[in-house]
């Protein structure tokens, strides 16, 4: 009788511990029912003036590139493209005149006698860029601003200038500048700046 028992309270306790492990293998089901931890999606809005030290002044140059570009009912990108290439050559700031000055393509005063801060020149300038966009060998490459702002000073021949002979007037160090692959490396750099400019007030 009491090996009946004994076997019975024995099955019994077995049976209760199946039972409890069943119920705390439960784990895995419960952690793919909680809901999954929230990711913040948030990023950071580029400042694209994040280093003027100028009083301004590169806002005022992106308004002026953006505004004529308007005017000359100039496609976005050819806007983008010249704001790639004078933030590239300048980070947007008007240069200053004397011999060694240059506009804020990049391209040296050598090529016109008036002071860099003269706003002809500056409108000239910029007016000188988008025709070179407006040009239909250039204007093949619109899809890409960094390709378009590049195609577009390596054309410029404005007084039989060329791009990376006036980068060496002067005796100016621009080796940062010296291959066309440079170029295109910091007219890459500087197309976020653009777009984020662009955005801001195109």
């Amino acid at each position: 009788m009491n090996y009946r028992i004994t076997t019975a309270l024995t099955v019994m306790v077995l049976a209760t511990a199946v039972i409890a492990g069943c119920g705390g293998n439960n784990s895995d089901d419960d952690t793919a029912s909680q809901p999954a931890p929230a990711i913040d999606t948030t990023t950071q809005v580029l400042d694209p003036f994040v280093d003027d030290t100028a009083d301004g002044q590169q806002k005022e140059t992106v308004t002026r590139i953006i505004d004529l570009g308007n005017q000359r009912k100039a496609p976005d990108n050819a806007i983008i493209a010249a704001l790639v290439a004078s933030r590239a050559e300048g980070f947007w700031r008007v240069h200053h005149s004397g011999s060694g000055g240059r506009n804020l393509f990049g391209w040296s005063q050598m090529w016109d006698n008036r002071p860099a801060l003269d706003d002809g020149a500056v409108t000239d300038a910029i007016e000188n860029f988008y025709a070179g966009a407006e040009s239909s060998e250039n204007a093949a490459k619109d899809d890409n601003p960094v390709d378009y702002a590049v195609a577009i000073q390596l054309s410029d021949h404005l007084g039989g200038r060329v791009y990376f002979e006036d980068r060496e007037a002067y005796d100016d160090n621009m080796s940062y500048l010296g291959t066309e692959d440079k170029v295109r490396n910091e007219y890459a750099e500087a197309l976020p700046y653009a777009r984020a400019a662009f955005d801001q007030f195109g």
